[in-house]
């Protein structure tokens, strides 16, 4: 199974999300959709080209470049993203890279900002304050 790939930078949120993807959705023919869209209009593009409607728990196949895995309708586009697009996480504070978005939130509850130090002369004596960004 192939990996589906981005046009333009790598695929890293936030910016896969306004990246341009090619959709290799498979139509029913063995012929991918190769439509060209911004990531952040998968699940519209899903929706409204290849029918991915239903509630949130209906069951469905992914045809992402011939997968033919079956799951709920919520997880399809987070399915996507992280198993076909490749996306990443980066922390900005650390800079520790996440495979998933809920691995890389739950991160952030504990990952503390970034501290500026700053160094001030006064009297011959230098204070040093720390302050987070």
């Amino acid at each position: 199974m192939a990996i589906g790939y981005t046009i333009g930078l790598a695929p890293s949120p936030p910016t896969l999300l306004k990246d341009k993807i090619i959709c290799l959705w498979d139509r029913g023919d063995g012929v991918r959709c190769r439509d060209v869209l911004k990531g952040d209009a998968l699940s519209l593009h899903l929706c409204s080209v290849h029918g991915c409607r239903g509630a949130e728990d209906a069951a469905l196949t992914c045809w992402w470049d011939g997968c033919a895995q079956h799951m709920e309708k919520c997880a399809l586009v987070k399915h996507i993203q992280d198993i076909h697009l490749g996306v990443t996480y980066p922390c900005r504070r650390c800079g520790v890279t996440f495979a998933g978005k809920r691995s890389f939130e739950l991160h952030l509850l504990g990952c503390p900002p970034p501290k500026k130090r700053i160094e001030v002369e006064l009297f011959e004596r230098t204070l040093v304050f720390e302050r987070s960004l």
